[in-house]
């Protein structure tokens, strides 16, 4: 009898231990709509990112999926990082390239240089990402997934963006 009710007892336990309340993975934290950091005092915001409305199954991880950064700077414009979290990042070091399509169904293409932690591209302002971005509704960036040739189309709601804070 004993036995028994000591079984129950940890079937009991272990029920309630399912139904605490989960983490929310960095998939959900990041979101899929504008969010901004270190405006000071009201002011401008020191980045905006937004991520993908979208996941893919890559290798590495189920649910691999992309990140948009906007930094604004002083003089006007902005830069503009396309992440990959979940899978590891690679592009030709001497061409790295995002093609992108928006709302309206034109191509865009920009060069940049490997992000500072090897998960992403950075676009200098000259390329024009960021007009193209801030006049868009939505936007679907293709980014190699497996390392070397197969792509996967990440897709962002991109309407709203507003850095002027």
């Amino acid at each position: 009898m004993r036995a028994i009710l000591t079984i129950a007892a940890v079937a009991t336990l272990a029920a309630c231990a399912d139904k605490a309340p989960k983490e929310p993975t960095q998939r959900e934290q990041i979101g899929q709509a504008w969010k901004y950091e270190g405006a000071e005092g009201g002011g401008r915001p020191k980045v905006a990112y937004i991520g993908s409305a979208n996941a893919v199954q890559t290798m590495t991880a189920p649910d691999t999926f992309s990140v948009l950064l906007v930094q604004p700077l002083k003089e006007g414009g902005a830069d503009v990082t396309v992440k990959l979290v979940g899978a590891p990042f690679t592009c030709d070091l001497s061409d790295c390239r995002v093609t992108a399509t928006t709302d309206d169904g034109k191509k865009h293409e920009w060069k940049g240089r490997m992000a500072t932690n090897d998960d992403g591209i950075a676009i200098a302002p000259s390329q024009g990402a960021y007009a193209v971005i801030k006049d868009a509704k939505s936007l679907k960036v293709d980014l190699i997934v497996d390392g070397k040739s197969q792509t996967a189309p990440f897709e962002f709601n991109v309407a709203g963006l507003d850095l002027k804070g």
